[in-house]
């Protein structure tokens, strides 16, 4: 089993150098070592061939630390900040029922998936060919299915409030508490990063910065 994910990793990480080294030895890759192998290849020839696509990847990894959806309570005196892997606010507590607190596994396995759409967007623009391309596109597509998960995330945890996802609510305690609600600026950056990833596709292999010596 171990051995069936190290050969698909290596075929799918693997540039055309590598994968040729393979076929001259007449065999499959299928071990740890021929992972090794794989990732020391790609960057002992390291070029960057997508300028445009890595750009996309690390302005959507730098939008991810910036809140993507905000609210203000009772007056401006509440605050909630939504980010793509958490939660924050200064809401006293008889308030907290009506938020949904993401649990410290949930913020490791979304940061996991986020830094991943950095380093799929390195590796694809320093792969040469159809195959860069190729996870320029998936990793745009990822990011832009992020930003819509996102919003669906923030719709279910509205609905279930009876609150809308953006504009002016309130809601009634025991004083009548106005709600504002919008998107960020990062969150719209976000969704244009992704389309920039999958656009970049096209123009991969003109411009290419050598990134290696020799």
């Amino acid at each position: 089993m171990i051995g069936k994910l190290l050969r698909w990793l290596c075929i799918i990480y693997g540039d055309e150098s590598s994968l040729q080294v393979f076929r001259e030895g007449n065999r499959e890759p299928g071990t740890f070592a021929d992972l090794g192998f794989v990732f020391r290849n790609h960057f002992r020839g390291l070029t960057l061939y997508n300028p445009l696509g890595l750009l996309a990847g690390i302005v959507f990894t730098a939008c991810i630390f910036k809140p993507w959806w905000f609210a203000a309570l009772d007056r401006d005196y509440f605050f909630i900040h939504v980010y793509p892997f958490i939660l924050r606010h200064d809401l006293p507590s008889d308030a907290l029922e009506y938020i949904i607190q993401t649990p410290l596994v949930g913020v490791v396995l979304l940061l996991s998936i986020l830094f991943g759409y950095l380093f799929v967007a390195f590796w694809g623009s320093t792969l040469p060919g159809k195959k860069g391309r190729l996870f320029l596109i998936a990793d745009g597509i990822f990011m832009l299915l992020y930003t819509v998960g996102f919003y669906g995330a923030l719709w279910y945890a509205m609905h279930r409030v009876n609150l809308p996802v953006t504009g002016y609510s309130f809601v009634s305690a025991s004083i009548q508490v106005d709600i504002h609600m919008h998107f960020l600026t990062p969150y719209a950056i976000a969704i244009g990063a992704g389309a920039a990833c999958i656009f970049s596709s096209l123009l991969h292999g003109i411009f290419k910065i050598r990134l290696h010596k020799g």
